[in-house]
């Protein structure tokens, strides 16, 4: 039976709700595309709204659900009178894109951080582009001309904001831009795949939606794509993006929500390891003859240091830095390292290093990357949960 006190964030993670468990000690795949009805009356109730029951794998399913109300419990964690709902995506691109598709129509305009995912970039200047939407990327940390932006700009209907940003490592004040947003009659998103909700809860900064790639750091383990969107407007996501999930098939399926639970179990433990060994692989880049910049927001003179400190609880398990050599130098070193892994994503529980100028940004306008920080030299990387003294010993080889 499911206690009648409030649980802990980790507990949350832990336990699955004893509803989908049956005998089982651990929730089983339900791999079934449909759902069986015990009278045609009972199936006529369910298809009319009346009564709640799984119906077609399309719409929804008892291994996403499990994990749709864990993720919604984690990211309203401690937050009096919300009631928040989320959805899980069958990616985090198609998650981001049912939020375009139900807060943006022609004719409104989107203000958007411009030192995002690469593929959300890409997103705006060609689909939601070409519904008639007006694109404006702007830099968050200018507050004075984001306030400009929502006196000037006619029919605002989202702020759109990433934090900490992929890959510049940028921290942006949700409380503040979410202000901004309302006082316009826009909506506010936020995509905190970096942070998770472990370490930072957008909603109690007064954001209206939150996005995840669950195939990062909620999974973590590489294992599964995923995406999660989650809104404090329930009635708005029931309808709205529940609609959008519906009709463009972009659903999870049974076993990659499975692989997503069984990641979610140690979440706390995971992004606390990430954090530490991201904190010493940052100091030791930063006293390396060899590197230029580290961009890390615990680093007390990052120019947003004190938003991150207010708005998270650590600091974050991604850096990125540049070599004063350039870019032949980021080349040489993704090439001699042997423990640190060569791939685009993030989060897992190994080390990985990326170039995002010629790999998850590639088809983001070269003068909108350097416009905004992704320069040809910066390198990304995603600290694992290796022993430290091998991760800096990885780093150090390859630097030579």
């Amino acid at each position: 039976m499911t206690p009648n006190f409030k649980k802990g964030f980790d507990t949350i993670c832990i336990k699955d709700d004893t509803i989908y468990s049956s005998i089982a000690h651990t929730t089983p795949i339900f791999a079934s595309s449909t759902y069986v009805y015990e009278s045609p009356e009972k199936a006529m109730e369910v298809f009319r709204g009346n009564e709640e029951a799984f119906i077609y794998g399309r719409w929804n399913h008892p291994n996403v659900e499990l994990v749709e109300n864990k993720l919604t419990a984690l990211e309203s964690f401690g937050i009096e009178n919300l009631e928040a709902k989320g959805y899980l995506f069958s990616t985090g691109m198609a998650a981001i894109a049912a939020l375009f598709n139900s807060t943006l129509s022609a004719g409104g305009t989107i203000i958007a951080q411009g030192n995002i995912y690469g593929t959300t970039v890409e997103l705006l200047n060609t689909l939601v582009k070409n519904r008639g939407v007006q694109i404006v990327f702007a830099d968050f940390a200018d507050i004075d001309n984001l306030k400009k932006f929502a006196q000037t700009e006619k029919n605002i209907q989202l702020f759109y904001a990433e934090t900490p940003s992929n890959p510049t490592i940028s921290a942006y004040d949700l409380e503040v831009i979410s202000a901004i947003a309302h006082s316009c009659g826009a909506k506010m998103a936020v995509d905190n795949t970096f942070a998770t909700p472990y370490l930072q809860q957008p909603f109690a900064q007064g954001v209206d939606f939150i996005a995840h790639s669950t195939t990062k750091f909620l999974n973590g383990h590489g294992t599964a794509l995923g995406g999660f969107l989650i809104g404090r407007d329930k009635n708005f996501m029931q309808q709205e993006v529940w609609k959008q999930r519906k009709l463009q098939g972009a659903m999870l399926s049974p076993f990659d929500a499975w692989l997503l639970n069984q990641g979610l179990k140690t979440l706390s433990i995971r992004m606390d390891k990430h954090c530490n060994n991201a904190r010493e692989v940052a100091v030791f880049l930063r006293n390396h003859q060899a590197i230029n910049k580290v961009n890390y927001l615990g680093f007390e003179d990052h120019p947003h240091h004190t938003i991150a400190k207010k708005q998270m609880r650590e600091f974050g398990g991604v850096i990125s830095f540049e070599l004063k050599a350039g870019l032949e130098a980021g080349i040489k070193l993704m090439n001699q390292v042997k423990l640190c892994t060569l791939t685009a994503s993030l989060g897992t529980a190994d080390t990985l290093i990326q170039h995002p100028a010629s790999m998850t940004h590639f088809n983001v306008p070269k003068e909108q990357r350097e416009k905004f920080g992704i320069t040809d030299g910066l390198i990304r990387l995603s600290v694992g949960m290796e022993n430290i003294e091998d991760i800096i010993g990885d780093l150090e080889m390859g630097l030579k």
